[in-house]
């Protein structure tokens, strides 16, 4: 996985204009048979808590497919810089039948690109197949950080996941800076603002932060101990880092057809910050 950072660095940079983010509707596409890694999956499950033996967590398999994403993204044709990159929001609307006992087939392909207020939002799809039934299917957006505007993107505006009504505190999660690089190895995001205060601060944080997918694999498993999930679509937007170490509360309720959820800071004012919102769609 560092070998791909290192070749973004190099990556000779593509023009970014219309004509080059039309393109990529029609290529690059990435494909790649995963094999199985049980023990791989023990890992994750034992760091994010999930303890559901019948459903594999939602986000396994987008987090299993981030080195095909990585080569997407650092594809020559393709015009975005790796580095930098921000991630905004998540949405996994297949998953139930998904295994980790035999192999899966996963294909990353870029799909919308909107026009973001502080840059270019590109969504990039994840798609897995096994034994020729396609069991899986979430998308990533991401930010990446540029002056000016492209002529005829759609605006992005983000996901809708709803105000929360009658919210329960669900549980306090905590996160350590032992925690957050054990989740980096497993994987295999080793952004360096995830490693350490020190290569953290090269970017601009005071501290290391805690990977969204973390935070959001937490999220989901310990509402599933609340409420066993059966394969419903999921939602998540990135409000603002985690920096660790830290502790949050994950905050749930009704709203719209489904349930609504946030990590905030355990402040109990007002003023707490939320760090993430999500939305799990209903029946």
């Amino acid at each position: 996985m560092v070998n791909l950072y290192t070749k973004a660095i190099l990556k000779k940079r593509v023009p970014v204009t219309a004509a080059s983010l039309e393109s990529l509707q029609r290529a690059p596409v990435m494909w790649q048979t995963f094999l199985p890694n049980v023990k791989h999956y023990e890992r994750y499950c034992k760091l994010v808590k999930w303890d559901n033996p019948i459903l594999v967590h939602p986000l396994y398999w987008q987090v299993r497919s981030l080195s095909l994403q990585l080569k997407l993204l650092s594809h020559p044709k393709s015009p975005f810089a790796l580095l930098g990159l921000v991630h905004l929001d998540n949405v996994v609307a297949e998953y139930a039948d998904a295994r980790v006992d035999i192999p899966c087939e996963m294909v990353a392909r870029f799909n919308q690109v909107y026009q973001h207020r502080k840059g270019l939002a590109v969504v990039v799809q994840v798609t897995a197949s096994q034994r020729g039934r396609r069991v899986y299917d979430a998308t990533g957006t991401y930010l990446m950080r540029r002056a000016g505007q492209i002529h005829g993107l759609a605006p992005y505006e983000g996901h809708n996941n709803g105000v929360i009504m009658n919210d329960t505190n669900v549980a306090t999660l905590s996160f350590s800076p032992a925690d957050v690089r054990r989740y980096a190895w497993i994987s295999g995001d080793v952004n360096p603002i995830h490693l350490s205060a020190l290569t953290a601060r090269m970017f601009g944080f005071k501290r290391a932060i805690v990977h969204g997918m973390f935070s959001s694999a937490r999220a989901i498993a310990a509402f599933d101990t609340r409420q066993q999930l059966r394969g419903e679509a999921l939602s998540f937007s990135f409000k603002r880092p985690i920096l660790v170490p830290a502790e949050v509360d994950l905050l749930a309720g009704s709203g719209g057809e489904g349930h609504c959820f946030s990590l905030q800071s355990t402040s109990h004012t007002e003023h707490a910050e939320t760090f993430v919102q999500g939305f799990i769609a209903g029946e």
